[in-house]
């Protein structure tokens, strides 16, 4: 007959002495009355002990925006995940999803020029602008020699519709200094190809580009435009003008009133005028140049004229 240690340690006996018991403190607990386990048993390896979940969990699991919250830890898109509220650039930072405009918020980096993004609209001078009449569209790049023999063929029907605006400033600018040597396109004016004109009292600092300092009352610079598309087609553009008007016209302007006309003869906005949001970018896109330039942009060097 075998011996009591070789039946405890058989895999036959040990569930018959499990399902007799209970398990407790590393050893088997009888379940009838004067049994005592014997050194035989004291010397076994200890059974695993089921341990229940500790409160804290449970209670952490009802409450999902304890940061000890596991599920909340596991889903970080949970408004509620700290860890989220921590990462200002997580995607799933509820923070960044309601501050539209947050260089963070993953949906504007990725979509800049999506017309839902709010930055867009803030940033006018962002070529990616929906809001920006002169948003860049399809374009086509064409050589000096061609978009001057543009600017011959549309030049009569350009003045001829911006002339329909009554706008006395801008009368005659065909004939005021132009300072390109070819009609150049312009990123910031929606990639049309566009002309630098300045009258009598902007000339002579205007000819001298960034050494031009600050311009006298009455300087008006004036940019006609024109529009190639990729099929080959041609339309003409705005007329953008900007004034140097009295000091305290426009603190916050640099004392420039911007005036846009467009093609058909309307003048869609001006600085303190009728439509004055219209025109906005275009003081903001020139005020970024300083106040040492006079907020003045000026064409590449290569479309310059040598005065």
């Amino acid at each position: 007959m075998r011996s009591m240690k070789s039946r405890l340690l058989s895999s036959t006996f040990i569930p018959v002495l499990v399902g007799a018991g209970v398990v407790a403190a590393g050893a088997v607990a009888p379940s009838a009355p004067g049994y005592a386990a014997g050194p035989s048993v004291e010397r076994m390896n200890p059974l695993p002990v089921a341990r229940p979940k500790p409160a804290t969990i449970q209670l952490a699991q009802c409450k999902p925006c304890n940061p000890c919250n596991p599920c909340a830890a596991k889903k970080p898109c949970n408004p509620c995940n700290p860890c989220a509220a921590k990462r200002a650039c997580n995607p799933c930072n509820p923070c960044a999803a309601k501050k539209a405009c947050n260089p963070c918020n993953p949906c504007a980096a990725k979509k800049a020029c999506n017309p839902c993004n709010p930055c867009a609209a803030k940033k006018a001078c962002n070529p990616c602008n929906p809001c920006n009449p002169c948003a860049p569209s399809a374009a086509a790049e064409i050589t000096p020699a061609e978009s001057a023999a543009v600017y011959k063929c549309l030049i009569g029907e350009m003045t001829a519709s911006y002339a329909k605006a009554g706008l006395e400033t801008v009368s005659g600018y065909t004939g005021w200094t132009r300072v390109n040597t070819s009609p150049y396109q312009s990123a910031t004016h929606g990639n049309r190809y566009v002309n630098n004109y300045a009258n009598k009292h902007a000339a002579r600092r205007y000819t001298k580009f960034e050494k031009a300092g600050l311009m006298p009352t009455g300087s008006v610079i004036a940019k006609d435009s024109f529009a190639v598309r990729p099929d080959g087609s041609t339309s003409a553009g705005p007329l953008f003008v900007m004034e140097k008007m009295t000091a305290g016209f426009s603190p916050k302007t640099g004392n420039w009133r911007y005036t846009m006309i467009m093609p058909n003869g309307a003048v869609v906005g001006t600085t303190k005028g009728k439509g004055a949001a219209t025109v906005k970018f275009c003081a903001e896109c020139h005020m970024s140049m300083g106040e040492g330039q006079d907020s003045m942009t000026f064409l590449p060097e290569e479309f310059r004229k040598k005065f």
